[in-house]
């Protein structure tokens, strides 16, 4: 059974769900200090505390990623793993490690397998698709022309717009000062990971 809080805990508790709720992922240790006007070791000492007492559970190496349990707990969210950094730009390796959760009503992801990437560039900012936006990613392996997907070339991720041709697909960014790049047909370094269904972005 979950144990009795203090105002300041429960205020504490309150905090962390609300900002989850909003934000689709947990404050850091840092952002609790922030809020409360404390010092960073003792936001710690909060977090530890609704820990002990049946509230939450921490995931040591990820600062985000806060599980409500009991009464605490939010109503029928989805996890959606963030896997690491996806480029709008050049293609590059995109870590496979999960390094947070979003925080999601089940309506805004869809159905499917659901992943998501933070972008890092600016190739796509012509499609809204921004510096440090989180896409959501519906694990699959084809795609529509004109969509938006997630492609690893030569085990590298990006971020681009599918074109389909006659000699193979064309990875289109929504930036003029990006170039296309072409994957002929039947290229063994290519596939598509997944459809960007949609956009999370912090405020």
């Amino acid at each position: 059974m979950d144990r009795p809080l203090t105002d300041k805990q429960r205020s504490v508790l309150e905090f962390l769900r609300e900002f989850a709720r909003s934000r689709s992922f947990a404050p850091t240790a840092m952002e609790v200090a922030g809020r409360f006007g404390i010092a960073e070791k003792n936001a710690f000492y909060y977090l530890e505390l609704l820990e002990r007492k049946g509230y939450i559970r921490r995931r040591r190496k990820s600062p985000r990623r806060i599980e409500f349990l009991g009464e605490a707990a939010l109503p029928a969210l989805l996890r959606v793993p963030v896997l690491g950094r996806v480029p709008a730009g050049s293609p590059r390796e995109a870590v496979e490690l999960v390094e947070e959760e979003l925080l999601l009503d089940p309506f805004l992801a869809g159905e499917g397998e659901i992943f998501s990437l933070r972008v890092k560039g600016d190739s796509m900012e012509g499609a809204h698709i921004c510096e440090g936006d989180y896409v959501l990613v519906r694990a699959q392996e084809t795609a529509e022309d004109g969509e938006i997907v997630v492609a690893v070339v030569e085990g590298e991720a990006t971020v681009k717009r599918i074109r389909r041709q006659k000699e193979g697909l064309r990875l289109e960014p929504a930036n003029p000062a990006y170039a296309p790049l072409d994957v002929p047909n039947g290229a063994p370094s290519f596939r598509i990971a997944g459809k960007v269904v949609g956009i999370f972005r912090k405020l």
